[in-house]
Formats: structure tokens, sequence, C-alpha cells
């Protein structure tokens, strides 16, 4: 399993010194805002921080800490009322911590009741219109009175627990100020998204990393016993060498409190409820991890599962540099497990490339287009209507056969391997599964880890379950696809086969937009649906085709090039250009391949490597 950190997304130097916010977000960013939000979490105690954060080589295998400058100035150091504002807006990242940073900016009246609610992100604000009246003004000491107002987009607003709500609206807001003994102070907050936590998006990039939470699958699930990642966004909140120490005992609090988002139905923490958390110290490159409370009475087996989750959530570089290397559980000081931690997070598995070429579905096999296999041919379908192909995984049943979708009508059959043959028999026709005659052709077809396959078409989604294989239509949360102009490009299950990554078209013509959701794979009564879908990817220029690069990772192929897109919900970060008319890319994990309109096939060793030459051929697709 390949656990390095895939692109360190450190934010760049800028001159503006912003304050750090405490807790984390549960992350559902969409990318046209690089990374843009905040939440407030009760009984969190950091130290406010403010500024781009640093890495500080510690040199040798030490384990790299960051450094944060301090926070900006209270507003007697701003001349301007907008300036004040800015600073304003620039404290009220630290609120939660520290709400005196925030409140220093407001006039007593407004300090003694203002208790801000929902989070609100908002665009970097353009420039302010201010406006001062020339009258003496009351209460005594009150020499002026300024009015600031300025546009913004509002990106988004969060929920209590941290959802973040993407709903851009360009929106004016306007504040009062009144000048007191020489220091303006606000006096009246706008009245759009009144009551709300103003934040900007810069600050919020800067000072804050994406991380990673781990939770066991639940029971019920085909990833049972293993880990699923759960991205969130954790604060640099000071600027010793103790900060590695708070961002470890924030990300443990995070799985005390089993906080979960999109992936709530289908994860579980194992710590009990009612555990505490006494400290976590970091030696070296060793996490040590002390609980107390409910954590003492948990069995071998248990103590075991919270220190598994533990050693992926503070060890694993999935985007960010690792808080430790290794992680030691104690409860109540006195060594609670001891021994080797398995690997329990489902990768992207590597195989070979299976793609159209002439009249027949091919298998590369181990070399790169060498010798390819025929798998499939025009004995089980007409070659021409083909329109997907999938490639089973390793780990199930019919590991490496070939499903293959292909038009019925203006529907869809897929053809799926019966498996290996009877006795007697050298080979056995493809069984064809009908799905629909009118409902739209099968756009992708995806494998997951418990053998289901899974198909897209039109605005429908399917699943053919093993081991029968008999048709399941998937109930999609509403709204999610929705309208005759709506339809399905690809669905790609992820390795752990309860998320689904999903590319959604809706309008038509000029106007047509696409855009990627994720969704988990939820199951009652033996019926599957899809959950609660979360934005990634949203500042990509018109995606066209996906794939699963790694358990936190997406790799998208769009108008600009090829770019790989966080989990966070972050713009992600173009790799390379695409080869000319490409219009589709599959992954292995480490090979890239893309078909382009003019039925040839490139790869690439990896992203950002050459191109191959081009060869003949369609619809490639690796294993998944």
């Amino acid at each position: 399993m390949d656990e390095r950190a895939t692109r360190a997304r450190s934010p760049q130097a800028m001159k503006s010194p912003p304050v750090a916010s405490p807790g984390f977000v549960r992350i559902r960013l969409p990318a046209a805002l690089a990374a843009t939000a905040v939440t407030v979490l009760a009984g969190c105690a950091t130290v406010p921080s403010g500024g781009v954060p640093q890495q500080v080589s510690r040199g040798g295998s030490q384990v790299q800490a960051y450094e944060v400058p301090l926070p900006p100035p209270g507003p007697r150091a701003y001349s301007q009322p907008d300036q004040v504002v800015l600073g304003f807006l620039h404290a009220s990242a630290s609120y939660a911590v520290d709400a005196g940073a925030a409140r220093q900016f407001l006039t007593p009246a407004l300090r003694a009741k203002w208790h801000p609610g929902p989070v609100t992100v908002v665009s970097s604000i353009g420039p302010a219109t201010t406006t001062r009246p020339n009258a003496r003004l009351q209460p005594s000491g009150t020499v002026g009175k300024a009015t600031v107002e300025f546009s913004g987009e509002r990106l988004a607003t969060l929920s209590p627990a941290g959802q973040y709500q993407y709903s851009p609206v360009t929106k004016s807001y306007q504040f009062t100020l009144l000048q007191v003994d020489g220091e303006w102070l606000i006096s009246e907050l706008p009245q759009a998204d009144q009551g709300s936590l103003l934040l900007t998006q810069w600050d919020f990039e800067h000072v804050y990393q994406a991380r990673n939470l781990f939770f066991f699958a639940r029971s019920s699930s085909p990833a049972n016993g293993k880990l699923i990642p759960d991205p969130v966004y954790a604060p640099l909140q000071s600027s010793d060498s103790a900060l590695n120490t708070n961002l470890a005992n924030k990300l443990v609090k995070g799985l005390l409190k089993d906080q979960h988002g999109w992936l709530k139905s289908v994860t579980k923490t194992s710590f009990p409820r009612g555990t505490t958390l006494i400290g976590v110290t970091i030696s070296g490159q060793t996490a040590v991890v002390n609980l107390g409370g409910a954590a003492v009475h948990t069995s071998k087996t248990q103590r075991q599962e919270m220190a598994e989750q533990l050693q992926a959530t503070l060890t694993i570089p999935a985007y960010s540099a690792a808080l430790a290397r290794a992680v030691l559980l104690e409860i109540n000081g006195h060594r609670a497990y001891t021994g080797n931690l398995p690997r329990l997070i489902f990768d992207v598995l590597g195989g070979s490339l299976a793609y159209r070429s002439g009249d027949y579905i091919l298998s590369q096999g181990s070399k790169r287009f060498s010798e390819p296999k025929r798998v499939a041919g025009p004995a089980q379908f007409g070659l021409a209507d083909v329109t997907a192909l999938a490639v089973a995984p390793g780990d199930i049943p019919r590991t490496g056969q070939v499903a293959v979708a292909a038009k019925d009508g203006s529907g869809c059959q897929v053809y799926l391997p019966p498996g290996a043959p009877s006795p007697g028999e050298s080979t056995v026709p493809d069984t064809p599964h009908v799905l629909s005659t009118s409902g739209g052709e099968c756009t992708s077809l995806s494998w997951d880890r418990d053998g289901d396959l899974w198909a897209a078409t039109g605005r429908k989604i399917w699943v053919l379950r093993s081991p029968s294989y008999q048709a399941q239509l998937v109930s999609a949360p509403p709204g999610l696809i929705s309208g005759s102009q709506t339809s399905i490009l690809a669905l790609r299950m992820a390795p752990d086969a309860i998320r689904a990554a999903l590319l959604i078209k809706t309008g038509a013509g000029a106007r047509a937009e696409t855009h990627l959701v994720l969704a988990a794979v939820q199951e009652t009564n033996n019926q599957l649906s899809l959950g609660t879908p979360v934005d990634v990817g949203t500042g990509l220029p018109d995606p066209m085709a996906m794939s699963w690069y790694n358990p936190y990772d997406l790799v998208v192929l769009d108008k600009s090039g090829i770019a790989e897109v966080p989990l966070t919900g972050g713009v992600g970060q173009q790799i390379e250009t695409a080869p000319f008319n490409a219009n589709s890319i599959t992954t292995n994990g480490a090979e890239i391949a893309v078909s382009t309109s003019n039925n040839e096939i490139e790869t690439s060793a990896t992203l950002g490597a050459p191109w191959s030459s081009a060869r003949t051929g369609s619809l490639p697709i690796y294993p998944g």
C-alpha cells in the first residue's frame, strides 16, 4: 500500500497576517476557493496565531514542525475605517479560542451583545467604499462616524457540524464605525448574513492544513474491519516547537468525538463514549497518546483498534507531513497496546489495462501493449455498440475479468464474464444482463471490492450484486440526479467500496455544466443507496473524466489538462497537459492512460511523466 504524501499543498508566502482559528472542519470545499472554511467547535484551548505557516527543518529523520507568525494588531494600529474592518475579519478567525481578538474592534455596546452563530465564508473582498458624515455625534468622545461597504461573493455557509454548504452569491456588506477617543470601532455589523461569523477565504487557507481522521467501516460494509479516511482541516495554532503536539491533540479529540459528516452512516470509531484525552506528547518520531475515562474498561481487541486509528491519523502523510512515525497508546499512563499494527487501508490496486482495439476487447498483460490478450469479441456482442468496460480488481473471485457494456436500443446491456469454464469447456460466452432498453446507454462500469459491478446509465445507477448478479436499481440522494437534462457521465467506486465518485452533467448545449461529487454507499435491508453528496473539484474547467488515483485523491481530466484532486474539496493541482483531443482517463495508482477522439491511447508511467507513443484503441480502463 502506498501511504506516501500525494503532494504537499503548503501555502505560499503572503504579506498580510491572518489569524488561526480553532477546531477543525469536516471538509466539503468547492475547489474554486483553493480551500476556505472554518467552524467553531466547543472545548478548544489554543493560542491564536497568524501569518503563513512555514515548515521548520529539525534535521535528520525528525518529523517536521511548523512555525507560525504572530497575530495582527488591534484597531488602534489602523488609521482608516476600512483597515479596521479588514483587521476585524482577520481576527474573527480566532473567535472560538480568543473572542477578545475580534471583540476589541467593536464598540463597547456591540461588544457586549455580539455572539455570532453560523460561519459564512466570503471571497477576497473588493475595494471598500467609505462614507464619513460631518456632523458631531453623541455620546461624548465620539468625533466621527463612517460606513464601510464592500461587495464580495458569499461562497458558503457552515452547518453546526462543520458541513461546508456551497452557495455562491454576490452580496454587499456594510459596516458602521464610530471614532471614539481617536480609535475607529465597529458599531453596526452587516445585515447581510446577519448573525454569522464572517471569514475570508484567505485567512483559512493560510493557517489550516488538510489532514485525515481514520474511522472503521461499519460491519455491514464490504470494507468491514478496514479504515476509511475522513478529510478534515486542522489549524496551525502556535509558533513554538509544541505545534505538532497541538495538532495531534486536536486530531485525537476528533477521533474521540466521532464527529462524522457524509461518512457517518458507514463508519464508526473504536473509542468508547466517555473516553478522555489526558495528553499527547511527541518525542523524536513517536507520539505517545495517553487516554482515560471509559478507555480504562476496553478489551485488548478494542485497544488494538484504537491504536490502529491513532496510528493512521497521526502517521499517514496523505495531504500534509506526518506528525509522527510511530504511535504508542497509554491508558492512565500505562502502556495499553504493544505489537505491530497492520495496514488497514485499501489502496488502488495495480493491474493490466484493458481496451477496445478493432473487433476485440484486449488486455495488455504484464508488458505494456505487448502481445495483448483477446478477452472478448464479436461472438458475444456487437462491438460497434460497446460503450464502457470494467476490469475486476484483485482480491475478488473475478480478478482480471472484463465486463462490457453495450447499447440495447436506447438502453444498456452488460455482458458479464461467467467465471471459470465448466469441465470439458474451453470457453463460456459472456452472460448478458439487460439494465434498460430505453433509459440511456451505460456511460461507465466500475467493480468494487465486494465483487459487485456498478453501472451508470443516463440518469440511473445500477448494481449487479455478487454472486447472483441480478440487476438492482440504486437509490440516489434527492436532487443529485434530477431534471431531464441531468445525466451521469461517470461513476467510480473507491478502493474501499463504500465511497463513490460521480461526474454529473447538468443542462445542455452552451449552458451545460459538469461537476464532481462524492457519496457514501449505504445498505438497508439488502438495498443499496447513495448518501448525501459532497462537492469536490468545483473549480475545474469542465471536467470530463476521472479515476481514483489513491484513497485520498482523484485524477481528473478537464479542458486545461490533468489535475490531482484531493477529497478535501480543494481545487487540486494541475499536473500536466493532456494529449490533444483526450476524452477519457484511467489509472491503476501509478500508470495513467488516456484515450483521444482520434481512436488512440497514450500512457505515462506516472503523473507528470512523458506520454508514450499513441496506439490504436479506445475505452481504456484499469482494474476498478
